[in-house]
């Protein structure tokens, strides 16, 4: 089959949530079929990168986004009830290019990934799927919360149009995936019941556990300049670290992730580590005794937190970041979603080393038996073949195999 796949963002490196889950996918997917991939971007991309998905894709259209267009959509884009971040890349030269190529290639089947991309799906006849990746548009409504009001008005208007246009795309694509039931459930169609449940993974062979000595007290990892990432750094460091202070005077924190906040720099706590870049998380994952995660907002899955299970690492986390890998409390997981409780868990687990060492174990043969990538894309090959046996979406398979 031929697929012809577009990105907002060219997928390597894979510093980003949505840049990961699409390298995965390019992986799985070109190992089965034909992928041509059209990319745009709004940095530049290094020649290495360019080369790197060359490898194993049959052909790759990089599509270099002008800031000077850009601030022109977004400027026009006032008076227009699209979203600012559909504005951003709908580029209508790149949309023009994206035309020609898929003449050229005459895919079998068009992938969109994120709804930002939707546009360029218009452009384009046959069979059509979008990839939601999140309901980002309560992402949006989640963060505004967290923001001086000037920022929360206009992320309440983003909020609003975002909405309208993830459910008003709906109805374009033969079918769509998502990345939880959750996320489903917040996309406004009244066949949202339709989306096709396609979580991420992890690699489990590369995120194993490894004997090392635990010189680490807690740990979280991320992009440290995502507003979601600030905010629960933030979170832990101004209100559950004080409530530890006298049983452990000398609790390490340690934020490993590029591009740490100026909000962060300017915390002032004894317990916190910021590192900024760091060239394999793996070494911080090794020494830590729990990974720290209470993510107050966001949706999705958590990468960092698939990531610290897969190590065998002891999680502490919120029901809102759980609910979209469904772990077990007590058993693969520890749930907290107060302060209070946070702090209560950490100072459970760091006090009980067996159970901690159980939870992690657990947490282990969780995403070796439940979220490797290899499984999801598993999934995402019979679903784009029409041939998805574990039915959750009984739509997807008939439109898949109707005659075109």
């Amino acid at each position: 089959m031929k697929i012809l796949l577009a990105l907002s963002r060219f997928p390597w490196p894979t510093d980003k949530g949505d840049k990961l889950r699409a390298w995965n996918h390019i992986l799985g997917l070109s190992e089965h079929h034909e992928l041509h991939l059209f990319c745009l971007s709004d940095e530049e991309v290094s020649d290495t990168s360019i080369e790197k998905v060359k490898e194993v894709c049959a052909s790759v259209t990089l599509v270099q986004l002008k800031k000077l267009n850009l601030y022109a959509r977004l400027g026009l884009n006032l008076f227009s009830n699209k979203p600012m971040q559909v504005a951003y890349f709908s580029d209508s030269s790149a949309i023009k290019k994206f035309k020609l190529l898929a003449e050229k290639v005459k895919p079998d089947l068009t992938l969109i990934q994120l709804a930002r991309m939707a546009e360029y799906a218009r452009a384009v006849d046959g069979k059509k799927m979008i990839d939601y990746q999140d309901a980002f548009s309560k992402g949006l409504e989640r963060r505004k919360e967290h923001n001086p009001w000037i920022m929360r008005r206009i992320l309440h208007f983003e909020y609003e149009r975002l909405k309208s246009y993830e459910s008003r795309i709906f109805s374009q694509f033969d079918a769509a995936a998502i990345i939880s039931k959750q996320d489903a459930e917040l996309i406004h169609h009244e066949n949202n019941a339709d989306l096709v449940i396609l979580p991420n993974g992890v690699d489990t062979d590369y995120y194993k556990p490894e004997p090392r000595a635990k010189t680490l007290d807690l740990l979280f990892t991320g992009n440290m300049g995502y507003e979601p990432n600030v905010n629960c750094v933030k979170y832990v460091v101004q209100d559950v670290l004080p409530l530890l202070d006298k049983e452990f005077p000398h609790l390490q924190f340690v934020a490993a992730g590029k591009d740490p906040a100026t909000e962060l720099k300017r915390l002032k706590s004894r317990h916190l580590q910021l590192t900024g870049w760091v060239d394999d998380l793996r070494n911080y994952y090794q020494q830590a005794r729990i990974f720290v995660a209470p993510m107050q907002i966001g949706v999705g899955m958590q990468n960092k937190i698939l990531e610290a299970m897969s190590m065998g690492l002891p999680v502490i986390t919120t029901k809102l970041a759980n609910n979209a890998i469904g772990a077990v409390h007590g058993k693969e997981v520890w749930l907290a979603d107060t302060p209070e409780k946070v702090a209560e868990a950490i100072a459970y687990l760091l006090n009980n080393t067996e159970l901690a060492l159980s939870i992690g174990q657990n947490a282990r043969n969780l995403m070796v038996n439940e979220f490797s990538w290899h499984k999801q894309n598993q999934r995402l090959n019979r679903l784009v073949s029409g041939n998805l046996n574990e039915v959750d979406s009984q739509k997807a398979i008939k439109i898949f195999t109707k005659p075109s």
